[in-house]
């Protein structure tokens, strides 16, 4: 791969792609990856500082009240890091890097970051588990992938926020296979975006110790 841009993942992920691919293919209960160092460790330091603060006017929800999710969808324009990332995300190298890892070719930059962006999640957030839209509302393209990337220094499991991939949450305890995936700092997330990619998660529920802590994360689309 060509392109300064690419250095900003670690070269081991790229190196590796092949093997991830594997992986990906044969993941339960849906097609996806986790990928733990997947950016250069000292370019997600910088994500992790210039992560934008909570701005209640991005985090009204459906009744038209301040609540605890706020989504910054112009993420090209938080600082010079995040206006990296938007480039990173759409060049050519990077998309054949996750092209290669899941099996599908021609991927697609969203520029609008409809529904990814940068997430934060305070006290009391939740998401239940849910499939997301198959098509853009602007360009009306096939969604295709969703990759995550947490940007928490420090959680825990028990403090909720973690992802959930279930294989349908509808069905019995005993009988849904649910992933379980800790948001910790430079892990990513890759899975496929369609009819049965049921995620969310628990109610973040913090110890008093922690209370100023949020769930931090961006999500792209392809």
């Amino acid at each position: 791969m060509t392109g300064h841009l690419i250095n900003l993942v670690n070269p081991q992920v790229c190196a590796s792609a092949q093997q991830l691919a594997a992986q990906f293919a044969a993941a339960r209960p849906f097609k996806h990856i986790v990928i733990d160092d997947f950016l250069d460790s000292d370019y997600c330091q910088k994500l992790i500082r210039e992560f934008p603060e909570f701005d209640e006017q991005l985090a009204i929800n459906e009744d038209g009240v301040v609540g605890a999710k706020a989504v910054r969808e112009q993420i090209r324009d938080i600082s010079p890091a995040y206006e990296q990332l938007d480039r990173l995300s759409s060049s050519e190298d990077f998309r054949e890097l996750i092209g290669t890892i899941t099996g599908i070719e021609a991927l697609n930059h969203d520029p609008h970051y409809f529904g990814g962006g940068t997430h934060e999640n305070r006290e009391g957030q939740g998401l239940d588990a849910h499939v997301d839209f198959n098509y853009h509302p602007i360009t009306r393209e096939h969604r295709r992938l969703n990759l995550i990337v947490y940007l928490n220094p420090e959680w825990r499991d028990e403090w909720g926020g973690a992802l959930q991939l279930h294989r349908d949450p509808y069905l019995p305890p005993s009988q849904d296979d649910i992933k379980v995936v800790t948001p910790l700092a430079n892990r990513c997330v890759i899975f496929e975006t369609n009819e049965y990619s049921w995620h969310g998660f628990k109610r973040i529920q913090l110890p008093d110790d922690r209370k100023g802590l949020s769930r931090k994360s961006f999500a792209l689309y392809y």
